[in-house]
């Protein structure tokens, strides 16, 4: 018994294991890339990062005044398999009701709660860039395609521009800044989504995962008796 016992543990702890992949999502340049310089590090006014003004979880901030964005890119798969996309909630410092979504769905908008979570599993295959979007307050939509980074100016607002950042955080780990196009305030902060990349577990898999742990309680409850 205890032989069976440290098996299963030991083959469920190497499924485990298995599951931990990555690579499964990147950043890709599209034509407006790399942008203006100002574009291409987050400023001194950006809210997410200062949390000076705005609503934000109360975790410290994936990204600091300073640090190298990305501009005009899109994030695209790396993968032929499927993979488990998770996208948090961030916070805002816009007061218009921009919103955030994945297809057709919408997973969060500037009343949302901050830490909020919304989970999808990626279909597209390699290379297909993920099907989010944002919509500003003022019903201009944002695709993640290869029109982003450009500077959509607002005829009433002539200074302002809609399009979103990137930062990297780590592999499979990015963060998406949106800039809603108000006039003045060219931060990409006006709403933040966090979206990390894992694998989906295979149904054999966490099968063997229940074994292994179905193996321990049994191992555990003989003690008890014993």
């Amino acid at each position: 018994m205890k032989k069976l016992t440290q098996g299963l543990a030991m083959a469920a702890a190497v499924g485990f294991a298995g599951v931990a992949q990555a690579a499964y999502i990147d950043a890709v340049a599209n034509a407006n890339a790399p942008g203006a310089v100002a574009e291409q590090s987050v400023p001194g006014d950006n809210d997410y990062a200062t949390r000076i003004s705005g609503t934000w979880t109360a975790d410290a901030p994936l990204y600091n005044v300073g640090d190298t964005v990305l501009f005009g890119h899109n994030l695209k798969s790396t993968s032929s398999d499927l993979f488990k996309l998770t996208f948090t909630y961030l916070g805002k410092e816009a007061a218009d009701n921009n919103q955030f979504y994945w297809g057709n769905t919408l997973v969060f908008d500037t009343n949302s709660s901050v830490d909020d979570q919304y989970s999808a599993v990626f279909y597209g295959g390699l290379d297909a860039l993920l099907n989010f979007k944002f919509i500003n307050g003022s019903g201009v939509t944002i695709n993640n395609d290869g029109a982003n980074g450009s500077q959509f100016n607002n005829i009433a607002k002539p200074n302002s521009s809609t399009n979103f950042n990137l930062f990297y955080v780590e592999e499979d780990y990015f963060v998406i800044s949106l800039d809603d196009g108000y006039v003045g305030d060219d931060n990409h902060d006006d709403m933040v989504i966090a979206v990390r990349a894992t694998k989906v577990p295979e149904p054999g898999t966490l099968a063997l995962l229940g074994l292994g742990l179905a193996g321990i309680a049994v191992r555990m409850k003989g003690r008890k008796k014993a």
